[in-house]
């Protein structure tokens, strides 16, 4: 009676410890599809700098798409810095609740409810 139940906890334990060596397999392949996938990023990236920075110096003025790209980038540049400073404007100056408060104190008048 011991014997079956021995073989069937051996063929049990030999069949999670194949399904932990796929899924092994399975995770390092998906860690090195990501890693690949960076390094293409990255390359992009770099290429993308590269082609910017000659549309700044002229050198790819005869190419138009390449310069609408250059215009789209630009603009793009100039809202975040927009929105960035509208961020700053909003972080520093005080909220509506204690802008009341404070008038309400300097005028000696009651503080309004919100």
């Amino acid at each position: 009676m011991k014997k079956p139940l021995a073989d069937g906890l051996r063929a049990r334990l030999a069949g999670v410890a194949e399904r932990g060596r796929a899924l092994g397999q399975v995770l390092r392949a998906r860690a090195d599809v990501a890693a690949s996938r960076r390094r293409l990023r990255a390359s992009l990236r770099e290429l993308g700098e590269e082609v910017y920075g000659r549309l700044g110096e002229g050198a790819l003025e005869g190419d138009h798409r390449l310069l609408l790209l250059k215009e789209r980038i630009d603009g793009l540049h100039d809202e975040v810095r927009r929105r960035e400073e509208e961020l700053r404007v909003a972080m520093h100056s005080p909220r509506p609740a204690a802008r009341d408060s404070a008038a309400a104190a300097a005028d000696g008048s009651p503080e309004r409810a919100g």
